[in-house]
């Protein structure tokens, strides 16, 4: 069970953050930008493949499959990636703006990533009986969908408020 709610939250944090860099996809654009890793005619994929990447992991938390800690891997890999661009582009910085103005996600980067890191990691030593259970998994997406909604809309609406 345990294992199932590291999962969820892990699936969130992916998904959350996917949403919140659509929704300012050109302030991630320039933050992608700034990493400064391709010529500027490959930059327009990067950024899509990023949002790729955080989506299919959000998922892959989520299906009912067994894979060993390969889901685990491959996101632990890629927030080890973020976080040391992050840290050769800005280095320690407290904040960064790939989620837009005044984002909770926005703060503390590299601390951010490393907690993330580290829930990931445990998530991996609790063993997790999977059974086929798509309706679960479904519902289970259909509430993390709901959440990262609310969330976001409520902080646009906070936003909003402190601009007017």
């Amino acid at each position: 069970m345990i294992r199932f709610v590291l999962d969820i939250i892990i699936s969130f944090i992916f998904f959350s953050s996917f949403v919140a860099k659509v929704i300012s996809f050109g302030n991630f654009k320039y933050e992608v930008r700034g990493y400064k890793i391709l010529k500027l005619s490959n930059l327009r994929l990067l950024p899509i493949l990023i949002l790729s990447v955080e989506f299919a992991l959000s998922i892959l938390f989520l299906l009912p499959m067994e894979i060993g800690v390969f889901k685990e891997y491959m996101g632990i890999s890629f927030l080890i990636v973020l976080t040391i661009l992050t840290i050769r582009k800005d280095g320690f910085s407290k904040e960064c703006s790939c989620y837009g103005k005044n984002h909770l996600l926005s703060s503390f980067p590299i601390h951010r990533n490393i907690i993330f890191i580290l829930i990931i990691f445990i998530s991996a030593f609790f063993h997790k009986n999977y059974l086929i259970d798509w309706f679960r998994s479904f519902l289970v997406f259909a509430i993390v969908l709901f959440m990262t909604s609310v969330l976001e809309n409520i902080r646009q609406f906070q936003e909003v408020r402190k601009e007017g």
